[in-house]
């Protein structure tokens, strides 16, 4: 029997790639799914997984969700919100 399901690396590589195709262009996230492999939760799950690294940024404009490749500030901005300790109050 062989496993047929998607990896997340393999997802990872298909959104990074494209975002690449179109460079520090903004992207709709509807665009972009589609063209990923996965179901739509898992899709999700690391976009998001991919954002808290910095590798990808978002915004959301008038409602509708946008994505882009992240840079080395996105990256180094990342590291240091996962390195920060929560605050009590």
């Amino acid at each position: 029997m062989t496993n047929t399901e998607t990896t997340d690396d393999q997802i990872d590589a298909a959104l990074l790639a494209a975002l690449a195709e179109r460079g520090e262009d903004l992207q709709p996230w509807a665009a972009i799914l589609p063209r990923l492999p996965g179901s739509h939760d898992r899709k999700g799950e690391r976009l998001i997984a991919l954002w808290l690294t910095g590798r990808v940024w978002l915004c959301k404009v008038r409602g509708r969700n946008y994505v882009a490749l992240g840079d080395a500030d996105d990256e180094r901005l990342a590291a240091a919100n996962r390195a920060r300790a929560p605050q009590v109050l």
